[in-house]
């Protein structure tokens, strides 16, 4: 009789290489706690597609503090409009007082210049002597520009462009060179807008304005100046300031006209003071 074969051992299943580290592997399956995961999948996206309440909240408020902010200043510029444009005609009255009272005092400094120049020259009318030192006086504030002067002469009146840009609009600078042009071309006297020129006399541009002795002008600028009628014209126009003018009328648009006048009238300067006095010997 033989004997039966031994049981064959229970087959066992293959075992991974890396079972014993079961827990090694769970940490690679799932890196991230499935929590983590749930409230990764609430997050806001990065392409601002999705807004976290707690940030609607912030930028509403932000919205509202910005709109109080703005409706703020509207209504503080609203409010101070009134009161702005209130100072601003005040300010412009009060020059225009300031500027008629000028006007006034030197109106009434000519007058007196003129009844002292009469008292004068009768004082002085009674001697050779005095006839011949009121000759001399006439002469000195004829140049000087003490006193008014009458004659025949040349009227040059200069405009802006008519469509005037910034090129096209007369500078202090025109002005100057327009006034010594007529100098020299042998002008005797010359006054711009009714102010005479003399050797004190500034010709400056303040902003877009043109001042002549610390006056302020608006064109057009009606130049006069007396002198030998039937050569003053020619001779301004072969001058440099009577070519910078016509350039200036050529390529700007610059508005010029010049008339030859039998009769004209250039005034004293109202601002004239004198300085200083040497007795000389005798």
């Amino acid at each position: 009789m033989s004997a039966s074969p031994p049981p064959a051992p229970p087959k066992q299943q293959p075992r991974r290489v890396d079972a014993s580290m079961s827990l090694l592997n769970n940490l690679m399956a799932h890196p991230i706690d499935e929590g983590y995961a749930a409230a990764a999948r609430t997050r806001p996206s990065q392409d601002g597609k999705r807004v976290r309440p707690r940030h609607r909240v912030l930028l509403g408020a932000a919205a509202i503090v910005l709109g109080f902010l703005l409706a703020v200043a509207a209504s503080q510029n609203f409010a101070g409009a009134p009161e702005a444009e209130k100072q601003r005609r005040e300010l412009i009255t009060r020059i225009n007082q300031a500027d008629n009272r000028l006007d006034g005092m030197r109106t009434r400094q000519t007058q007196l210049a003129d009844e002292v120049r009469r008292l004068q020259a009768g004082g002085l009318a009674n001697t050779s002597q005095g006839a011949a030192l009121q000759q001399k006086l006439d002469d000195l504030e004829l140049r000087t520009g003490a006193i008014a002067v009458t004659g025949p002469g040349v009227k040059v009146v200069v405009d802006d462009a008519k469509d005037a840009g910034k090129e096209g609009r007369l500078l202090d600078v025109d002005i100057q060179q327009l006034v010594n042009g007529l100098w020299t071309a042998g002008a005797e006297a010359i006054s711009v807008n009714g102010h005479r020129l003399t050797s004190m006399t500034a010709i400056r541009g303040a902003g877009s304005a043109i001042t002549v002795g610390y006056s302020s002008l608006t064109p057009p600028y009606t130049v006069l100046a007396i002198g030998d009628s039937a050569t003053l014209p020619a001779r301004f126009a072969q001058s440099s300031g009577g070519q910078w003018v016509q350039y200036l009328v050529s390529n700007f648009d610059v508005r010029m006209t010049t008339t030859t006048e039998d009769s004209l009238l250039v005034p004293a300067d109202a601002t004239i003071a004198l300085r200083y006095a040497k007795v000389g010997k005798r």
